[in-house]
């Protein structure tokens, strides 16, 4: 039995706009092409697949029963279709990205996302969150395809880079922590309370980080670390596009610290191997980003 992927899509649309005539209309076919598709199926398999008695055909029970096998086969047939395609224009079938939660928020993030799914709607998409250098860490380990991170003083030879934004840092504590109450907050007044701060996986404890407080406590998560200075378990340094909400509530606080006036700004970086061939995902993940980071700063 040889069943051809014209007939099978002549059925799954017929099933889908509820009758031959719309069917016809919808695949740019006549109306006795879309029937004779039908009728031949119906001669291959040996069933009746639509009731015609009513003026709408009906499934039978046996069309009704094919019915899920034969979407399966016509949705794979249309996925081969759409990848051979991607193939032909140099569209990738995945892409990975890492990023810094520090660096952009999820909530940009997410809008990247919905972007690329209009653009790229059969390419696989993966998002890695990476804090710290876990992101660049990913990247030179060819475990993603971009980056974006905070900027780092240099990059390997075999990165490319552009700074597409900045996110500004202030030292922040509960109102409820005791630093809070205070006008002024010296590096010392520091010192005496525990210091919170994000890390990764490779980087890990720190131990010559203790000029700045002698109390210290690591995360790599940066929902972990925001949730432990909201319960005054100790002071941070958080990036303030992550906290908008808890600032203007009041529940978090910059602290008036005499050896940082203002809120200091870090570079966003994207960066991507330098060596790799760019297909359209990531030429258009590229750029968009630029123009996305670009309304944060």
């Amino acid at each position: 039995m040889q069943l051809s992927m014209e007939q099978l899509e002549a059925f799954v649309t017929t099933v889908e706009t509820g009758s031959f005539s719309a069917a016809a209309r919808k695949l740019g076919k006549a109306q006795s092409s879309i029937s004779g598709l039908i009728s031949n199926l119906e001669i291959d398999t040996g069933f009746d697949l639509f009731d015609r008695t009513s003026r709408s055909p009906t499934l039978t029970k046996e069309g009704l029963s094919l019915l899920n096998d034969i979407k399966t086969v016509t949705k794979s047939h249309n996925n081969l279709l759409h990848r051979i395609d991607n193939m032909i224009e140099d569209v990738e079938n995945e892409i990975s990205i890492a990023y810094d939660e520090s660096a952009l928020s999820s909530d940009l993030i997410f809008e990247l996302m919905l972007k690329f799914e209009e653009q790229f709607p059969s390419t696989s998409l993966l998002l890695i969150s990476a804090p710290h250098h876990r992101a660049s860490q990913l990247l030179k380990k060819g475990k993603v395809d971009l980056a974006i991170t905070l900027s780092q003083d240099d990059y390997p030879e075999e990165f490319a880079f552009r700074g597409i934004s900045h996110t500004h840092y202030s030292t922040i504590v509960s109102n409820k922590h005791p630093l809070a109450s205070q006008d002024k907050v010296s590096p010392h007044d520091l010192t005496q309370y525990r210091h919170i701060r994000i890390t990764d996986s490779d980087t890990g404890y720190r131990r010559f980080d203790t000029e700045i407080s002698t109390k210290l406590w690591y995360t790599n998560s940066t929902n972990l670390l925001i949730k432990a200075v909201k319960n005054s378990v100790g002071w941070a340094d958080l990036p303030l596009n992550l906290i908008k909400d808890e600032l203007e509530t009041g529940e978090l606080v910059k602290l008036p610290t005499t050896h940082q006036t203002v809120t200091y700004p870090h570079c966003v970086d994207i960066i991507w191997q330098s060596e790799t061939s760019h297909g359209q995902c990531l030429n258009w993940l590229i750029d968009n980003l630029t123009q996305l980071g670009g309304e944060v700063a």
